[in-house]
């Protein structure tokens, strides 16, 4: 089906028209290839002597030719790894791309009977360089005046290029296997981008919700559209609209009171593996006991909205399902504590001025914005990273943390946090004429 939801359809307007070039490229290497087919089998059918081919009218390139030669091939020019040779049959001159090798075969058999019979494909030389120097060397040896413009009337308008002239060495050098290079990456995003589409239309839930489901309930006026996180929340369920075929099956529609537990974590792309991704996940607990992604998001992570749209989150299931737990099973919580005051400009410190609430609160509102824990080393231990103001001059970081990695996340947790907070953090923030200044509290650790 073909989403309605213009948010849905979004998300997957991008691999929806990659999926469209792919098939577009693919059907036209298609076609290429077969072309390619049909027109090597003519060119196999009409091998002329080179100069036949140049009578003919139109195109001289690709055409299947031969050439006797009385004397050895003699060098004209090198063009990345062609090389070029000027070749005679004691009457008329013409030029040859030749390999190395067979270069010193062909030598060898002229030097030994005095013939030889080269045969291959016809193209043009169109580097301008390799042009000028044939024609100079090739002056000095025909006896006759010529330039990269006047050679063609006298060496030919094109080449022979050597080969044995059999139905693949002739396919190769001609434009059908343009087509099997275009269908390899055709296919290429084709099945990339066909994962993903088929991820676009399944829906994994435990009420057979189906994509149109989906988009009709997101489609009601009432729905919320949360951007960051790409989840909708309805008037019966959460949806999360996942678009990464490559780490994930499909859509997930979960009813409110289908969900037993929710939290959110991020990522951190260095600690995973290969297949690893910085991101920001929502998770989710359902009455089956099992656990369900509802945003896997990369580019959330860095966005202002990150924070407040979770809180949304939790809030509109909390309102609809009160026995919503918002924190994994396992979780641990650890409290850090900081003392602050008020500096000027100049740095003096001890002054008397102290932070109204409204300051506090921005303070608070800039902490959850910066997604502090995003940073922390795992970050994927870190469930929640709150800040508050228990009294004047203390500030009270607690850190929510899967109980299983407390190994990880203790030792580093407060030194984590003291670098933050005191090494940069807050000291940008102004409040009036003068700026927060963090250092380290008698009660640092609770």
């Amino acid at each position: 089906m073909v989403y309605k939801n213009k948010n849905i359809k979004s998300n997957y307007s991008v691999i929806f028209v990659v999926f469209i070039v792919g098939a577009i490229m693919t059907g036209a290497a298609v076609l290429i290839a077969i072309g390619g087919l049909f027109s090597t089998s003519k060119t196999l059918k009409n091998v002329q002597h080179i100069d036949t081919a140049l009578q003919d009218s139109g195109n001289h390139a690709g055409h299947a030719v031969y050439f006797d030669i009385t004397e050895a091939p003699v060098f004209m020019s090198k063009e990345k790894k062609s090389y070029y040779y000027l070749v005679t049959d004691g009457n008329e001159y013409r030029v040859a791309e030749i390999d190395e090798e067979d270069y010193e075969e062909i030598k060898s058999a002229v030097e030994a009977t005095g013939t030889y019979h080269i045969e291959g494909s016809t193209h043009y030389i169109v580097d301008s360089d390799t042009r000028s120097e044939i024609a100079s060397r090739a002056e000095s040896i025909t006896g006759q005046s010529m330039t990269d413009k006047t050679m063609d009337d006298i060496l030919g308008d094109v080449c022979i290029e050597y080969m044995k002239i059999n139905f693949w060495n002739l396919y190769k050098s001609g434009f059908g296997v343009a087509g099997f290079i275009l269908g390899l990456i055709g296919a290429f995003i084709l099945s990339g981008s066909l994962g993903e589409l088929k991820a676009s239309r399944k829906v994994i839930s435990l009420s057979n919700i189906t994509a149109k489901d989906i988009d009709e309930e997101a489609c009601k006026a009432d729905s919320l559209w949360l951007n960051g996180l790409r989840i909708y929340l309805t008037e019966n369920m959460v949806l999360g609209i996942l678009s990464d075929g490559k780490y994930h099956e499909g859509q997930v529609a979960l009813r409110y009171d289908e969900i037993q537990r929710i939290y959110s974590y991020n990522t951190n792309a260095d600690d995973i593996g290969p297949n690893s991704h910085k991101s920001y996940i929502v998770e989710a607990i359902a009455t089956d006991g099992n656990k369900y992604t509802l945003a896997d998001s990369r580019s959330a992570i860095y966005s202002d909205d990150l924070i407040p749209e979770t809180e949304e989150l939790y809030k509109r299931i909390k309102d609809k399902n009160p026995n919503v737990l918002c924190e994994p099973e396992n979780v641990r919580y650890k409290k850090c504590r900081f003392s602050y005051n008020l500096v000027d400009y100049d740095g003096d410190d001890g002054l008397t001025e102290t932070l109204d609430e409204d300051d506090k609160q921005e303070i608070i509102m800039h902490f959850d914005y910066d997604n502090l824990a995003a940073h922390f080393k795992p970050a994927d231990a870190i469930v929640s990273m709150k800040m508050s103001f228990p009294e004047d001059g203390i500030v009270e970081i607690t850190t929510g943390y899967f109980g299983d990695r407390e190994k990880e996340v203790e030792p580093a947790l407060y030194n984590f946090l003291k670098g933050q907070l005191m090494d940069g953090w807050g000291e940008g923030y102004e409040y009036g004429d003068f700026v927060i200044s963090f250092r380290e509290s008698d009660a640092d650790n609770l």
